[in-house]
């Protein structure tokens, strides 16, 4: 095996490892923990509810919608830690079969990134379908006070994450 290509498969395989630490990051992220939370928090806080001037019957339906966003996180996150554990062993012992064999298989590469991947499109889609039906229930003024309130907060996030 010639220098050059034992160069190109040693820098493919740490690409590999990259993305699968990259996915599961983007996993935590994505299960809305910390960003959804936020959301549902404002959005269901006496102060929310006096911003957007939300009737009782929106609150009810947010309450609902956050309810079930929170019950289908749950159920996608597995409260079982032996199973996430074995899961988790699973994928080491797949990545590390992958890492050691005599011939690089990028099908089987592939395979175990989308694993990880798509997982991680799983909490996003909740998210989203979620952020859609509170859009559902606001009327127009509320939907552009939120937006501005949304802004002045991402805004926020940012300068304090720099």
């Amino acid at each position: 095996m010639t220098k050059l290509n034992t160069l190109s498969k040693l820098v493919l395989v740490f690409g590999l490892a990259t993305a699968t630490l990259g996915a599961g990051s983007v996993m935590a992220k994505a299960d809305g923990h910390k960003q959804g939370h936020s959301q549902a928090r404002f959005l269901l806080s006496e102060r929310g509810v006096e911003k957007l001037s939300l009737t009782d019957e929106q609150q009810t339906k947010l309450k609902a919608i956050f309810s079930a966003q929170k019950t289908q996180m749950k159920a996608l996150r597995s409260d079982d830690k032996e199973a996430r554990k074995a899961m988790r062993e699973a994928h080491k012992a797949k990545m590390d079969a992958l890492l050691s064999a005599a011939t690089f298989d990028e099908n089987a590469a592939k395979e175990l990134l989308n694993e990880r991947h798509e997982k991680g499109e799983q909490f996003g889609l909740i998210k989203l379908k979620t952020q859609h039906q509170v859009m559902q229930v606001l009327n127009a003024e509320q939907k552009e006070k939120f937006a501005k309130m949304q802004k002045r907060m991402n805004k926020k996030h940012r300068k304090q994450k720099s």
